[in-house]
């Protein structure tokens, strides 16, 4: 599974970028509005300093063609743009067009909710599927049970379709990754959470008190 980090900071993608771990990078609408800066510019600054994958979402929701005009002015910016199409009824409709006219648009569907909306999105050639499962959490649905149906349906159907999924705490990743999900976006502080478990921390304290207890500051020798 390929691990991607939801921020629109080069430096924090340069930072996360040095794990050797990270894929790519997802945005949207909310991280342009929260920097409040020239987003196009920044658009750039993303793609330079992303490793590859750069998911960025068009304005709006109710009109087609300004939905593939936006489509097709980021596509062009760099082969790392996924342009993100939000899911609706015009919004699958933009992704039907614009599939149609360049096949090789990389195009993903955002918001997708629900099952059947993953099918929907399936069906219309979108490359992948960005389920908003990392908000689950805070009503009833478990956000790793839309998954693995999800996956089913694209097996069924062989649909050659990615799934991204949205990650808000260390457990969920884990739970992603073996329910199938191709993709698992997430915040930097979440990314480092992943390296981080109670009882790790104190076996390795317990590593170093032994070691030190009998050797001191020596370590094994480097040559």
């Amino acid at each position: 599974m390929e691990l991607l980090l939801d921020t629109g900071l080069p430096e924090e993608i340069e930072e996360i970028k040095a794990t050797g771990l990270l894929s790519g990078v997802t945005t949207n609408p909310k991280i342009y509005g929260r920097l409040g800066t020239d987003f196009k510019k920044r658009l750039q600054e993303i793609i330079q300093a992303s490793p590859g994958y750069v998911f960025t979402q068009v304005i709006g929701s109710h009109n087609v063609d300004e939905m593939m005009g936006q489509a097709r002015w980021l596509a062009d910016q760099s082969d790392k743009v996924v342009v993100k199409l939000p899911m609706c009824v015009e919004g699958l409709q933009a992704a039907q067009r614009l599939k149609k006219d360049n096949p090789k648009m990389t195009i993903a569907i955002t918001t997708v909710s629900s099952i059947a909306q993953a099918l929907l999105a399936a069906k219309v050639g979108a490359d992948v599927i960005a389920l908003f499962n990392g908000a689950f959490d805070t009503v009833s649905d478990t956000p790793v049970h839309m998954v693995t149906p999800v996956k089913q349906i694209l097996k069924n159907f062989n649909y050659d379709c990615k799934v991204l999924s949205c990650a808000r705490f260390s457990r969920g990743v884990g739970e992603f990754a073996a329910a199938g999900s191709d993709m698992c976006t997430m915040g930097k502080e979440f990314f480092y959470a992943l390296f981080e478990h109670p009882y790790t921390h104190l076996r390795m304290c317990g590593f170093e008190e032994d070691w030190q207890g009998s050797f001191g500051k020596e370590i094994w020798p480097m040559k």
